[in-house]
């Protein structure tokens, strides 16, 4: 009879802040996870019996085993090391031989033809491995026995090759482990010692340890190369596409960017800084620079634009934001870049001339601009530019605020700059994609103002003034964009937002000339 023994009991500490919320075998990496292709190349393999181990998130374990086809799940209050399952499994009835599978790595081993090998070397013991000079810790002799671990035990051998945690014990081993070998090595050492030592094949092949952040990358990397049916999660104006990755019931986002994205560094380096400080955005998890992809966390479908009741969620949305601007010496102080990246005169300038260029010209066709037009849009520049600084998101509109169980999170972060408090608020309560009434407007601004202890010398009259001056440079930039995107960029959807545009603009306008 064989049994199969999945370990996956690890704490993950490496994959930290993920394995906190999700067992690291159950990982999704692409369309599935490394405990479903364990325990499916088991049932390939003829096991009759499969388990599994399981400590931190047990219960997780547990929950999808069924499904998975494991029999049984043996929970350990403390961690039983990679010896202590397979002695406590022989000590309460198990029997047969045993194959030992390892839940946190991925790989396309010939596992079939290993175990052939195992059962007809005439050892009682025998493990796969691979040749990795990076590790190569196995000591073997002429004939590929073990005869010792690099600074653990015996000799240093002919040859050397790395463990990849799969092994095979026939039913006389099996029985021979003892409780105090908690580390399967320390049995490995005794049996060499006995002249039982285990055999070693050393295979080619794939294998990667998930058990670290690179690792990670490099499986989602390999995962891609076959067929999949990864679900889009969104795209952006931008170009980055963002797909699920589901497993098990759980789900990561896998982003990614496009090959001259020149903000992936900026995204990767802020919603580090951001999260680590507590700022409402997504947990990253994995990176890979030369791919330019991300795996993070999973915020849910939900945008703020989505959500049935939206105006439910703005006095908690405008309350992140304003945790958001209150963290801005924090956030200054770690990144010297961000605090320097101020969004100052030029930007606007160069806000006011996307909207004249793609607008004004490309959209509505006006040939030729007054001076005195020309003259107000540099003077709403430098009025803008002089208001008071704060970390700026820089695109705050419902799109880029996901809702997930009452939660509130910001994405898109990546434009993030040192410029004007009063942006931000106006790229929220001016969104196009959601129209709020004017005097809903009214009333946010002014819930968000009276909260704000960066305004409490503000008077009212002179944080509206101010609004209203942001308003427009948001808007026009937002107008200029819709158009650019849709009538250069060929991305349609955008179409649909240039009249709602220019109603908002036109509003904000007749706020400012009433004073």
């Amino acid at each position: 009879m064989l049994n199969t023994l999945i370990l996956a009991a690890g704490l993950g500490t490496r994959l930290r802040p993920l394995t906190e919320r999700i067992a690291k075998p159950l990982i999704p990496i692409v369309n599935s996870s490394s405990l479903a292709r364990q325990a499916t190349l088991a049932k390939e393999l003829g096991s009759q019996k499969i388990h599994a181990n399981a400590h931190h998130l047990a219960e997780q374990i547990q929950n999808v085993a069924s499904e998975l086809g494991i029999g049984k799940v043996w929970v350990e209050e403390e961690l039983l090391g990679t010896g202590g399952p397979i002695c406590r499994m022989w000590k309460e009835g198990e029997r047969g031989e045993l194959l030992v599978l390892n839940g946190d790595c991925e790989h396309n081993l010939d596992v079939g033809l290993f175990l052939e090998k195992a059962r007809n070397s005439g050892a009682t013991c025998a493990l796969l491995a691979i040749d990795n000079p990076k590790i190569n810790t196995l000591c073997l002799n002429e004939k590929n026995f073990l005869c010792g671990i690099k600074n653990k035990f015996g000799e240093s051998g002919s040859s050397n090759a790395t463990f990849t945690g799969i092994s095979w014990y026939s039913e006389k081993a099996w029985e021979k482990i003892e409780d105090s070998e908690r580390d399967v090595r320390d049995f490995w050492q005794r049996l060499c010692k006995a002249g039982e030592a285990p055999s070693v094949f050393v295979t080619n092949g794939n294998w990667i340890d998930i058990g670290n952040p690179e690792g990670l990358m490099e499986a989602v990397s390999e995962r891609l190369k076959e067929p999949n049916d990864l679900a889009v999660a969104g795209t952006a104006g931008s170009g980055r596409k963002y797909y699920r990755m589901q497993a098990n019931g759980h789900s990561l986002i896998l982003q990614q960017s496009h090959s001259e994205d020149e903000h992936f560094e900026r995204f990767v380096r802020y919603g580090k800084l951001f999260n680590g400080l507590g700022l409402p955005t997504p947990e990253i998890y994995a990176v890979d620079e030369r791919e330019r992809r991300v795996v993070m966390q999973d915020l849910g479908s939900v945008r703020l634009c989505d959500a049935e009741q939206p105006l439910l969620h703005y006095p908690l949305v405008l309350e992140k934001l304003i945790s958001w601007q209150e963290a801005s010496e924090k956030v200054f102080k770690q990144d010297s870049e961000l605090a320097n990246r101020i969004f100052g005169e030029s930007d606007y300038v160069w806000e006011i001339t996307y909207f004249m260029e793609n607008y004004l010209q490309g959209h509505l066709q006006v040939t030729q601009l007054s001076t005195e037009l020309i003259e107000s849009f540099k003077i709403l520049a430098k009025n803008a530019t002089a208001q008071q600084r704060v970390l700026m998101h820089r695109d705050f509109q419902s799109q880029n605020i996901m809702i997930n169980n009452g939660n509130i999170a910001f994405i898109d972060f990546q434009g993030a700059r040192n410029g004007s408090i009063y942006y931000d608020v106006a790229a929220l309560l001016w969104d196009p994609y959601m129209m709020l009434p004017v005097e809903t407007v009214k009333q946010l601004f002014t819930l968000w103002h009276s909260a704000n202890p960066l305004l409490k010398n503000t008077t009212f009259e002179a944080a509206w003034e101010n609004f209203l001056i942001a308003s427009m440079q948001r808007i026009m930039q937002a107008l200029g964009a819709y158009c650019f995107l849709s009538k250069k960029k060929g991305i349609l959807s955008y179409t649909q937002y240039i009249e709602p545009g220019a109603k908002r603009l036109e509003e904000i306008t007749n706020l400012a000339s009433l004073g």
